[in-house]
């Protein structure tokens, strides 16, 4: 049992699960929701992402084997597909279940931000509208977060749209650096589609574009935080950018892109708290 569930904690992509995960208790802290909305949420959102994360794997789980992933559970044999389905089913169901039981519009949202994903996975991250997911689910997580609190309310659209633009960005970041092997699969998602450089560049802009949202939304009153907040997140933007330029940069860009994402973020509890 304790293997079991220490490879589906491998499987789910324990990296960007956390990071998100850290998002969603950042946004709860900058909405102000009461502790127990804000708990049961977080771990709402952990377990979507633990869904979402597992079923990539299972997705992939015919290439990574191709690939002789030995760092891939499934893969590797560790746990089986239909325990693997398993549990992305049971993450799933309680990740709804706990987000309806805050608040049937925060289940709705989470619904959004778990279907993105899962569309993703199963199909759409080898098409054109591979960013879409993306956009749709990080927009939908400062909506279900905001409607956790109490009242319930919905933010601010500029901070949906910077969580869209911030998701774009991070989506861009993680497949860029495998963009080659990628497209000898078949994987043609918008960045693969893109060249290197413009592809790179995406990540730098949507994230100086969200900068300069949280700057404006904030006001002058919380001028001195989000203006810091956006230089620190910018300059790792340029980072990530950088290093995306290389094949061999593996999962960097994406962590520096998580990383400008939790930045502004804390910018954004500083925007709205002040």
């Amino acid at each position: 049992m304790v293997r079991t569930l220490s490879a589906i904690i491998r499987s789910s992509h324990p990296g960007p699960t956390l990071a998100v995960t850290t998002l969603s208790l950042l946004l709860a802290l900058a909405f102000n929701l009461p502790a127990g909305n804000a708990a049961w949420i977080v771990i709402a959102v952990l377990l979507n992402q633990v869904a979402v994360g597992v079923s990539n794997d299972v997705v992939d789980v015919a290439r990574d084997r191709r690939a002789g992933r030995k760092d891939k559970p499934i893969a590797a044999g560790e746990i089986t597909l239909a325990t693997a389905r398993w549990a992305v089913v049971i993450a799933g169901t309680l990740s709804l279940g706990l987000s309806a039981w805050v608040h049937p519009i925060v289940g709705l949202w989470q619904a959004v931000f778990l279907a993105s994903g899962l569309a993703y996975n199963f199909g759409l991250k080898a098409t054109v509208f591979s960013a879409l997911t993306y956009a749709t689910g990080f927009g939908s997580l400062p909506i279900l977060v905001s409607m956790g609190a109490e009242p319930a309310a919905w933010p601010p659209l500029w901070v949906v749209v910077v969580g869209a633009s911030l998701g774009v960005s991070a989506h861009f970041a993680n497949v860029l650096p495998d963009g080659d092997t990628d497209r000898l699969e078949g994987v043609r998602g918008l960045p693969q589609r893109l060249s290197r450089p413009v592809a790179a560049a995406v990540i730098v802009v949507l994230t100086v574009l969200s900068s300069v949202m949280l700057i404006t939304g904030g006001g002058s009153g919380a001028l001195i935080t989000t203006v810091l907040a956006g230089i620190i997140a910018s300059s790792i933007a340029i980072w990530a950018g950088l290093l995306a330029l290389w094949p061999g940069s593996t999962i960097w860009p994406f962590r520096l892109s998580m990383l400008a994402a939790l930045v502004l973020a804390l910018g954004l509890v500083g925007a709205i708290s002040g």
